[in-house]
């Protein structure tokens, strides 16, 4: 079957005069590259819409000369003037696939919603609806088929209709692509420009036929018009890498945003910058092809520091312009193939961040030391608390508070607790001959003294009243007691005290009794202590007793 539809072809060809295979020879090759062009526009679709608008209108215009060399070979040609009514099936597609074309490649594909696409398709779907129901109504042709035997050349209110919106879709195009092509730099307006060019030759096609200066009288020149805006539409698509970074409403986005950004080739030439870059940088969009190196030589910083490095997101501190602090992202850019392509840079500026930032930290340094130093005096005012001014020693008051914890702990845990009382032998005497200030220099000496032979952390010494001194012994029985008070009474005896260049010496006497040997309070005991102090005085002072009578109730 396949085999007799192209000898038919053929003879039919062969039947014809050397022009009209001539045109038909020129319009299968037109319509062989639209329908290759589609094909790959159609493979790249996944990169964008673009990529589909580009396929449907190279798709109608591969339709549009194949049926129009159909119509120049006569060949299986069912009705007069068939092949040159189906052409219009591509005819009414290629002005709005244009149109979708022009809006996708300038960032406004957000216009095209499902239903707007539905209203531009209603003049399209209505012209062929017309054209092929004419001889019912006589709406296109208005009653009257005039042609020159190759080209639909006149006709009624449908033909006009088509006309306009044919034109009108093209205008519009147009005017999205020329003012895309003056606000846009960089590689973007390389492709605006070719774009534009290869969508002047479809004007010129008409031009050409209102003007009646075509080299080929009788032969619609669009068809070819449109084949060779799709050939230039390709040389933009795969030599400017067109579907590879698609454009978007830069205009609407990219220049009014405050974040700068600049994107970097695999040569590290900067391929485009905004407006915020541009300002802050101080540059301006000439700038666009230089190598960044060159054009960042003050921040070497922005590019350098980060050439061999993966996405990620950085801070930057750059002194040129005043010590500013930067957050940048780098961003590496691949194609559709997943073949690196280039680098996106964007950065914003934090310094009134990071001023805040750092006041904030100084205050909080501030802060920690002034709680330090409130700590510093809330220990202080404690310890003046618990602590006796003159001595060093715990104070009556701290004794109180802490004695009933060590005899808890004691009853838990099943250990002894001693208590040594110790007053000063003649303190008064000794007061009244040599006066206060060598009695506090002696009282002041004992202190040190009990400082130094009692366990940091296990004893408690205190200063429980004038002349007397109270020492607990944790964890020390009754006869161990003994002996450190033994201990504490000879050191005192040996001890010298010089004031004014004179040795002075004292005594002291100290009674010793235990938890839970002579009470089970610290009231209990340390009235034990208190009354085998007593007998330590009675029985001549400078010594030490241990209390003997049990006391079980305090």
């Amino acid at each position: 079957m396949s085999g007799s539809f192209f000898s038919t072809v053929l003879l039919s060809f062969a039947g014809h005069g050397r022009q009209n295979t001539l045109f038909m020879i020129l319009l299968l090759l037109a319509a062989l590259i639209s329908g290759q062009i589609a094909m790959v526009a159609w493979k790249r679709r996944r990169i964008g819409p673009v990529a589909s608008a580009v396929a449907l209108f190279m798709l109608a215009s591969c339709w549009w000369g194949l049926t129009y060399a159909f119509h120049w070979s006569g060949a299986l040609e069912p009705s007069n003037m068939f092949w040159l009514d189906t052409t219009y099936l591509g005819v009414v597609i290629v002005p709005t696939a244009y149109l979708a074309f022009a809006l996708y490649f300038t960032g406004h594909g957000n216009w095209l919603t499902k239903r707007k696409i539905a209203i531009l398709a209603i003049e399209p779907v209505l012209t062929l609806i017309l054209l092929w129901t004419d001889s019912f109504h006589h709406l296109f042709f208005g009653g009257t088929q005039f042609t020159n035997g190759t080209a639909i050349l006149s006709g009624g209110p449908g033909f006009w209709l088509n006309i306009v919106y044919s034109y009108l879709m093209i205008l519009i195009a147009f005017g999205f692509l020329a003012r895309f092509a003056v606000t846009t730099t960089g590689t973007h307006r390389k492709q605006a420009v070719l774009i534009l060019t290869g969508s002047l030759i479809p004007w010129a096609s008409s031009a050409i036929s209102v003007l009646d200066i075509s080299p080929v009288p009788g032969l619609d020149l669009t068809p070819f018009a449109f084949t060779l805006t799709g050939l230039v539409f390709a040389f933009a698509l795969f030599r400017l890498n067109l579907l590879k970074i698609v454009p978007v409403a830069r205009g609407a986005l990219v220049e009014v945003m405050s974040d700068g950004f600049f994107v970097t080739d695999l040569n590290n030439h900067v391929v485009d910058i905004n407006l915020a870059a541009q300002e802050f940088l101080g540059i301006t969009k000439a700038s666009i092809g230089k190598n960044a190196e060159v054009l960042f030589r003050n921040t070497p910083e922005l590019v350098e520091s980060y050439r061999d490095v993966a996405e990620g997101q950085y801070e930057v501190f750059t002194e040129y312009y005043g010590q500013r602090y930067l957050d940048m992202r780098v961003v590496p850019l691949y194609d559709s193939r997943n073949e690196y392509t280039g680098r996106l840079y964007i950065f914003r500026d934090i310094t009134e961040r990071k001023t805040v930032e750092n006041e904030v930290r100084e205050a909080n340094i501030r802060l920690k030391e002034q709680l330090s130093e409130i700590e510093n005096l809330q220990e202080e005012l404690r310890m003046q608390a618990i602590r006796d001014p003159l001595t060093a020693l715990y104070n009556r008051r701290y004794l109180e508070e802490s004695l009933e914890k060590e005899l808890s702990r004691a009853r838990r845990e099943g250990t002894p607790v001693s208590i040594l009382m110790l007053d000063i032998d003649h303190f008064k005497v000794f007061n009244d001959t040599f006066g206060h200030r060598v009695g506090d220099a002696v009282l002041r000496a004992l202190g040190e003294l009990l400082l130094q032979h009692t366990r940091n952390g296990g004893d408690i010494a205190c200063r429980y009243g004038g002349e007397e001194f109270v020492i607990v012994l944790t964890g020390t029985t009754l006869e161990n007691a003994s002996h450190r008070a033994e201990q504490f009474r000879i050191a005192f005896e040996e001890m010298r005290v010089t004031v004014g260049g004179a040795e002075l010496s004292a005594t002291a006497s100290i009674g010793v009794a235990a938890f839970p040997l002579h009470g089970s309070t610290g009231e209990a005991v340390l009235h034990a202590a208190d009354q085998a102090l007593y007998q330590a005085k009675e029985t001549g002072r400078n010594r030490v007793v241990v209390w003997e009578k049990e006391d079980t109730g305090g």
